[in-house]
């Protein structure tokens, strides 16, 4: 049996169909699933060498979706704070809320429970600027 592409289509109060939308933020809508969009967040070394700079995801998403650079091996992490330019804290503890040491080059999902705000870090200071591109998932 062939598998098609599968779109998600809700229905109205009066069960007519609705088609998936983009809102004004540029946030594709399709019933349950919501991304953000994709965005950057970098690890500028003459900043910081481990921590990148806030992303707001527009909204707060259940998963984070990461593309990592390539990396001088390290760890990755995130950290989440409840408004912008707020305080900064880990998601999670130890290394089970991180990635495995990596020198990056793939692609990998944090589930970081609902926030908004959120900041890549590493456990080794990178040599050069890195540029991760991630993207807010509703589950």
């Amino acid at each position: 049996m062939e598998e098609f592409p599968r779109v998600i289509y809700g229905h109205d109060s009066s069960a007519a169909p609705q088609c998936p939308r983009v809102d004004a933020s540029g946030v594709l809508d399709v019933s349950a699933t919501r991304v953000s969009g994709w965005r950057t967040a970098t690890i500028d070394v003459s900043a910081d060498d481990d921590l990148s700079n806030e992303v707001d995801l527009g909204e707060h998403f259940r998963y984070l979706a990461v593309v990592l650079p390539t990396l001088d091996e390290t760890r990755v992490g995130v950290h989440v704070a409840t408004e912008s330019g707020g305080t900064y804290t880990p998601l999670g503890s130890g290394n089970a809320a991180t990635t495995d040491p990596t020198t990056g080059g793939y692609a990998t999902v944090f589930d970081i429970g609902g926030w908004r705000y959120i900041r890549l870090i590493t456990s080794a200071g990178q040599t050069v600027d890195r540029a991760f591109s991630v993207q807010g998932v509703r589950g």
